[in-house]
């Protein structure tokens, strides 16, 4: 194809590359369509110049399961040997089989097809200098070729970078929060920006979500995509999933944080979470895996790297170790050892990971007292309950149910935790600390807000809702800490499917009988109380007029939503005051095995509404839209809103659509992760806030009159000024919020 046939086509908006078969089983995504050859990376990867990743060449055979032969293979980057053009050694040839079910009926039939793999792989390379490399593999008929990218950020345009993540925050649900916790003015927040403080940082973008394997996306392949710039697979972190069995083999691409800390090692890196530190998200920033709950080895990355000896191999990786300067959140069941007082651990190797770190350095805090007295300056480790924390509700609101679950506390023993800290005070903490050690080279965190998609999942949307608001407040405390030098990012990694419809009166759905007194399947009676266009009017605010917390919840007016998708479940729109004594984070359980029917359609389990469920009694029966073996709702497909404030020159990146991997290279770009680190200030000569709304009240009319006198000079002297032009002296411009 000729260059100019090659851009009239993509400007008619014709597909080039290799779309996904349509369909919902695959033998190997990263194989072109029809193909029994793959080359990981992709077609159309892209990589931060000097970042590292492994090149993974599979061969299938779908005629038997034998090993195909691979020997004959040609692997070549711009016309030259690819081994040679890297400067390494390609790894010793490995075969293995798989099955896999060609579709939906192969799968409910029992009919699996058998593959043999025959895999050539070349690990730890990376691109040296900007722009497009092609590559091109053969062997027998089979030919694949595309192209890399190496894209380069030499000018650092923030000191520090925070990216905060509401994990499974979609558009409507930051609306459905405005709404019930901030006022208008006759319909307007505008008047009195009466915004949440996310929507105040002023630069807008969306993000699609969607990954490599399928176009609904988990949070461990859409958060590893902002971490190391590569679409991937639901459950990987930071890998090109391959087909084998093993999940420490798979080929990996280095995250920003490992760069980081190789490039730039006087920088702070801090991870801050409400779920385990395990979890997906946080995971995403310092491990790899192809499979999320390898928790143990997560945790073990954290402080060691990827480790090849653990898997049985002998690959060479140029990643590093992250070791996040602050490392916050749950998750201490892959911390602890396991003895007879702390029988709740699952180390690996049944090791003590809490002396583990304490030993590389690291201050270690448990409880939320600890968290609150600490002042000291980074590494700083701190693990607050077993598994994941709990929600902002009954953190605070509620914090008797906290005893329900009577094995959180973070040290592994028999018992609950009786207090957690709140987000917004572990990033206080995790900035001074970082402040502290790196001082002046800046830090880079990233805070997720965890339990947004914890409580979304189970439909259970007061709590997610508050953790929403609990995260907004967060994002105002780091502007208030520095709005000048410091790159602000609030995204989500996926969205759930939530919206608002209308309202709810809840004392009138009370009264309501749910079957119309035996005379309809069809509660009428029940919707009677949901309010819709006119008459959907407004809800009561969830928020106490002088803290602005959200302390009642339990309003007369609520928001009638829900979610597009679902499994069996009824529902009241009430709010759920004691949660489900068995879920983490302590939350609603909207379903439960119905055994009888698990027992007949085997493997499936099958769920069925929950009689238990606080917020299903007496409820409105929802028809279930999902396979019956989820018993919660699940991931949605729209994308998601990215904002963003701080310095200029980075903030206007954010200002479009784009695909989740081009968050990873708006983060490099805020570091310069390719330069020298060196940063002008953003800030005026006067920074501290106080002088500065000082030095606004005291001097508002000589700033208006010396701007008065500059435009009345340039209009009376425009013919001087054109003749001759100084050049203009530009100075970092702040988006402010």
């Amino acid at each position: 194809m000729n260059r100019l046939l090659y851009f009239i086509l993509v400007l008619a908006g014709v597909a080039l590359a290799d779309h996904p078969t349509a369909g919902q089983y695959n033998r190997n995504r990263a194989s072109p369509s029809g193909s029994l050859l793959s080359v990981e990376p992709v077609d159309g990867a892209e990589f931060a110049i000097g970042q590292f990743f492994d090149i993974s060449i599979e061969l299938h055979n779908i005629a038997g399961g034998a090993s195909p032969d691979i020997s004959g293979l040609t692997f070549s980057v711009n016309g030259t040997n690819a081994a040679t053009y890297f400067g390494r050694t390609a790894q010793a040839v490995e075969a293995w089989n798989f099955t896999y079910f060609v579709s939906a009926a192969a799968k409910y039939s029992s009919q699996a097809t058998t593959v043999g793999v025959s895999r050539f792989s070349i690990r730890s390379v990376s691109l040296t200098s900007a722009g497009p490399l092609s590559f091109t593999a053969t062997v027998g008929n089979e030919t694949v070729s595309g192209t890399w990218t190496g894209r380069s950020f030499s000018t650092r345009k923030a000191k520090n970078v925070v990216l905060f993540i509401g994990d499974g925050m979609p558009s409507s649900a930051i609306s459905a929060a405005r709404l019930i916790s901030k006022a208008t003015r006759f319909g307007k927040y505008g008047p009195d920006n009466n915004w949440l403080n996310i929507e105040k940082l002023g630069n807008i973008g969306k993000v699609m979500p969607n990954g490599l394997d399928s176009m609904i996306t988990d949070s461990a392949n859409s958060a590893s995509t902002y971490a190391s710039g590569q679409k991937g697979w639901v459950n990987g972190l930071n890998v090109y999933a391959d087909t084998s069995a093993a999940t420490l083999d798979d080929p990996k691409t280095e995250t920003l944080p490992s760069m980081i800390r190789r490039l730039r090692p006087n920088m702070c890196i801090g991870i801050v979470t409400t779920s385990e530190v395990q979890d997906a998200t946080p995971a995403a920033w310092a491990s790899y895996t192809r499979r999320r709950a390898d928790k143990n080895y997560i945790t073990d990355q954290y402080l060691n790297g990827w480790n090849a000896t653990l898997g049985g191999l002998t690959y060479p990786w140029g990643g590093v170790a992250v070791k996040p300067d602050v490392l916050m959140g749950g998750g201490g069941e892959f911390f602890c050892s396991k003895t007879n007082s702390t029988p709740n651990c699952a180390s690996l190797a049944n090791a003590d990971y809490y002396a583990k770190f304490a030993a590389a350095g690291y201050s270690v805090v448990n409880t939320k007292d600890a968290l609150n007295s600490y002042s000291g300056s980074a590494p700083l480790l701190g693990i607050f309950t077993l598994n994941h924390m709990d929600t902002w509700i009954d953190r605070n609101l509620n914090q008797s149910n906290l005893a329900l679950n009577a094995k959180s506390n973070p040290t592994g023993a028999a018992s609950a935790t009786p207090s957690q800290p709140n987000l917004d005070s572990m990033v206080k903490v995790a900035i001074s600390a970082m402040d502290a050690k790196c001082g002046s080279n800046g830090f880079f965190m990233m805070v997720e807000a965890a339990s947004i998609d914890k409580s979304f999942h189970p439909m259970d949307f007061d709590r997610a809702m508050a953790d929403l608001l609990e995260l907004d407040r967060t994002v105002a405390a780091v502007r208030a800490y520095d709005p000048y030098d410091t790159a602000v990012l609030v995204t989500a990694d996926h969205a759930q499917g939530f919206d608002v419809w209308g309202s709810v009166d809840t004392q009138l759905y009370a009264k309501g009988a749910l079957n119309d007194n035996g005379n309809s399947t069809i509660h009428i009676q029940k919707r009677h109380a949901i309010g819709d266009y006119d008459v959907a009017g407004w809800p009561n605010l969830v928020t106490d007029a002088t803290t602005g917390l959200p302390t009642n919840f339990a309003v007369r007016y609520k928001m009638a939503g829900g979610k597009v998708d679902g499994p069996s479940h009824s529902e009241n729109f009430n709010s759920v005051t004691v949660p489900d004594s068995t879920t983490n984070p302590l939350t609603r359980n909207p379903t439960a095995n119905n055994a009888t029917l698990t027992a007949q359609y085997a493997p499936d389990t099958v769920y069925v509404a929950n009689a238990n469920d606080q917020e299903g009694t007496d409820g409105i029966a929802w028809i279930p839209n999902l396979p019956v073996s989820e018993s919660t709702s699940v991931h949605t497909l729209q994308a998601v809103d990215l904002y963003c404030g701080g310095p200029r020159s980075f903030a206007i990146n954010c200002r479009k659509v784009m695909d989740n991997t081009e968050l990873f290279f708006i983060l490099a770009d805020a570091i310069g992760i390719n330069g020298d680190g060196s940063y002008n200030s953003a800030a005026p000569a006067t920074s501290n806030n106080a002088g500065i709304i000082a030095g606004s009240v005291v001097g508002g009319l000589v700033v208006g009159a010396i701007i008065g006198a500059l435009v009345w000079y340039a209009f009376r002297s425009k013919k001087a000024v054109a003749a001759k032009h100084e050049p203009e002296v530009k100075t970092p411009e702040v988006v402010s919020a």
